[in-house]
């Protein structure tokens, strides 16, 4: 029998797997990309390998590799319950596997940013496009206009120009006065997160960009069929156009909630990042018995932090299986709360800098870009029914019942029921999550097996 199934092959996820091999338990790791690394350690065994936090992960990766136990890569995990059972496939073949312990190391996505015409081609998100930057080593072959706010929109722009690409401007959303807002936070963040803040004022001096237009508040995508050009509002009225076929955006992470949602966890509403987060303990235990939660999944506190989170989780996994004594848990986990509690001081500061940016969302805005259903048809449906929550609007117009399920809308279709009915984000809830997470054939279905 397998004690701990591991869901993802990031930070958190190997941290987790190399302290449970340590203490003696058999363990799987489940991921859904070709090699281990995450997100932020994209490709890291097959790419040159810049400054101390990608060697980090290079080393995290290479002893992952190094210490056995189980790994299936390329494999997606497609139902999550309580038990715990976990419902994947790998190679062709689905599987259930009936662990001690389930370990959901599943990540952050790039915050959901609608605005009129973010459906067509040439518009992508940040991430994505470093994403192909590490993986693929793909650039741009024009330059490019970025749009948002975050510290991402700094690090793809230095990475893109290290590369060989072009950052034609920035369309900035940044909310005005976050330097004196997260002034009195900077004691507070510099115990973790100094060389972050010296690379971002490095970045800063270096100007990649030739333009930026701050102050944007509303985005509109123009063009027949693709990206040709962007208009813009700014906060002090002013209104402008920009050309380009290409559009990247991002509005910062928000945690991948749809694995612990399937799994029954509870969750929260965080109002500093504007998003639903799983209920869990110091250790990363969630509501549900045996199943815990590490990493971004558990609340963005980013790639660092979540090595010390997985290795937590890790620590009261193998506590509560018998394999060491509360004792020993706590001698282990002292200096990793310690580090939680500064990477969370960090967090603080770089959420206050850069808080959540609301667009304005049109009617004419495609929301849920799966079923093709706007914000004018959601605000319709909402008006004379205060009952109607985010599965009444999916029941209603079919928003948030496509492939994506929800990972590109649910948040919106919150904001819209909050808009219209003057509740709270945190009183409305999330869609429903049903299985499958991921396409499943009903071939794999048919042969589903059990794995334990």
């Amino acid at each position: 029998m397998i004690d701990v199934v591991i869901l993802g092959a990031g930070p958190a996820g190997m941290s987790a797997a190399l302290e449970l091999l340590g203490h003696g338990l058999t363990v799987a790791v489940v991921d859904d990309q070709p090699a281990p690394g995450g997100r932020i350690f994209a490709a890291i065994e097959t790419r040159e390998v810049h400054g101390s936090d990608e060697r980090l992960g290079a080393d995290l990766v290479a002893r992952f590799r190094a210490a056995g136990g189980q790994y299936l890569s390329a494999t997606e995990a497609w139902q999550i319950e309580a038990g715990p059972r976990v419902f994947l496939t790998h190679a062709g073949q689905a599987q259930i596997f009936e662990p001690r312990f389930v370990l959901l190391a599943t990540g952050a996505q790039e915050r959901p940013m609608p605005f009129p015409g973010w459906q067509l081609p040439g518009v992508m998100t940040v991430g994505a496009a470093q994403i192909l930057l590490k993986t693929a080593r793909q650039i741009p072959d024009a330059p490019v206009w970025i749009a948002g706010s975050g510290p991402l929109l700094l690090l793809y722009a230095r990475q893109l120009t290290d590369a060989g690409g072009k950052v034609a401007g920035i369309l900035d959303t940044t909310l005005p006065g976050g330097t004196m807002r997260a002034a009195a936070l900077v004691p507070g963040a510099m115990g973790f997160g100094w060389r972050d803040m010296l690379r971002g004022v490095g970045w800063l001096a270096r100007k990649p960009t030739p333009r930026v237009i701050r102050g944007v508040t509303a985005l509109e995508v123009l063009g027949d069929g693709r990206v040709d050009r962007v208009r813009y509002t700014q906060r002090n009225g002013g209104t402008g156009e920009v050309t380009t076929n290409l559009l990247l955006v991002h509005d910062g992470v928000v945690p991948g909630i749809h694995a612990t949602l399937s799994a029954g966890c509870a969750h929260r509403w965080n109002d500093t990042q504007h998003c639903f987060e799983p209920v869990v303990d110091h250790c990363g235990a969630s509501s549900e018995p045996a199943i815990y939660v590490a990493g971004d999944a558990a609340g963005i506190t980013g790639g660092k932090a979540a090595i010390c989170s997985g290795r937590l989780a890790a620590v009261a996994i193998a506590r509560s299986a018998g394999r060491i004594t509360s004792a020993v848990a706590d001698k282990v986990a002292k200096p990793l709360l310690k580090d939680m509690k500064a990477a969370r001081g960090f967090r603080r500061f770089v959420d206050t800098m850069y808080p959540p940016v609301e667009l304005a969302i049109p009617d004419a805005t495609m929301v849920c870009r799966c079923e093709e259903v706007t914000a004018r048809q959601i605000r319709d449906v909402l008006a004379d029914r205060p009952q109607l929550g985010p599965d009444g609007v999916k029941a209603f117009t079919r928003a948030g019942m496509g492939p994506c399920q929800g990972r590109q809308c649910g948040l919106s279709i919150n904001r819209l029921i909050a808009e219209v009915h003057g509740t709270a984000p945190g009183e409305i809830g999330f869609l429903r999550i049903r299985p499958p997470l991921k396409p499943l054939t009903l071939g794999e279905l048919a042969g589903l097996d059990t794995a334990r």
